[in-house]
């Protein structure tokens, strides 16, 4: 197999880093100052609500240079899709299976948005290097303009989703995750990319009087976030300087007026290559805090 930017070749023996999630984890928004240069009006829309995937992408996301940075005895697997929810990051840890006698093995969900619910795409062909892009999500929209997609948004939102099923959701996609570890003698944590909602207090409180056997199906003690902070993008946020924001769409919002990239933080409202590094030396950290290196 050719090496991949974005998933190296596992032999026998081998230790891993596999990151799981969406467009955070797949990279992004991690471009050079020369690809954000050549970039067309308006660079905030640039690879969101495409399925494009770069090189640089590949090469530059967090899971890339945590181990190119930190951990140079580890391979790299960065199965993040761009766009894709909890559920279908999940699944790809089946898709993408590593040979029986690997060595330490590091799983790292970055989770993603709660109201994102994935399918396999129908078509035969997929977009994206070794079909990296096989996942069709949706969002619980009224007013989708996505074609081909939008009443299915539009009935998931009035007939399917409500914010006690999300958590469910939530809870069912990070159990997955670690039974699927736990049965292959992996190490397991999870995290939230953005969404501040991807936390025990948050998830404990809407479940409401049920809480008690849905809430012991995660080891929350896997749970990592970065110091004083729900998630990865407030650390990067505090980094930057970034007036403080309540949801990704509001913080996509404050940055569509750039045409270049801040420091750590994007047009797009994702990492830079530089806020990249900072998240994979906060993991490094947890990681080795953990023992799980």
């Amino acid at each position: 197999m050719t090496l991949r930017s974005h998933v190296d070749t596992i032999q026998s023996g081998d230790n891993v880093i596999i990151g799981l999630g969406d467009s955070f984890t797949q990279g992004v928004g991690a471009y050079s100052l020369e690809t954000w240069a050549s970039v067309k009006s308006p660079a905030n829309l640039y690879n969101i609500s495409g399925q494009h995937f770069t090189d640089e992408q590949g090469k530059n996301n967090w899971v890339r240079q945590l181990v190119d940075n930190f951990l140079p005895g580890y391979k790299t697997m960065s199965l993040g899709v761009n766009g894709a929810g909890n559920r279908a990051a999940v699944k790809e840890l089946y898709l993408n299976p590593l040979p029986n006698d690997v060595g330490n093995v590091v799983v790292i969900l970055m989770a993603t948005g709660l109201e994102r619910f994935d399918f396999l795409k129908n078509e035969k062909k997929t977009s994206g290097p070794e079909n990296h892009q096989k996942w069709r999500t949706i969002w619980p929209s009224l007013s989708s303009p996505r074609e081909g997609i939008g009443r299915l948004e539009e009935q998931y939102a009035k007939n399917v989703w409500s914010e006690p099923t999300d958590v469910m959701e939530f809870i069912l996609n990070v159990a997955e995750a670690q039974e699927f570890c736990r049965s292959r003698n992996y190490k397991f944590v999870f995290g939230s990319a953005f969404d501040f909602r991807n936390t025990e207090q948050w998830i404990e409180k809407k479940l409401g009087n049920d809480t008690h056997p849905w809430m012991q199906l995660v080891d929350w003690d896997k749970f990592i976030s970065p110091p004083e902070c729900k998630d990865f993008m407030e650390h990067i946020i505090k980094l930057e300087n970034h007036p403080k924001v309540q949801s990704f769409y509001e913080g996509r919002e404050y940055c569509s007026h750039l045409s270049m990239p801040l420091k750590y933080i994007t047009p797009c409202y994702h990492w830079t290559i530089e806020g990249n590094y900072k998240v994979a030396e906060l993991l490094h950290d947890i990681l080795k805090d953990k023992k799980l290196i």
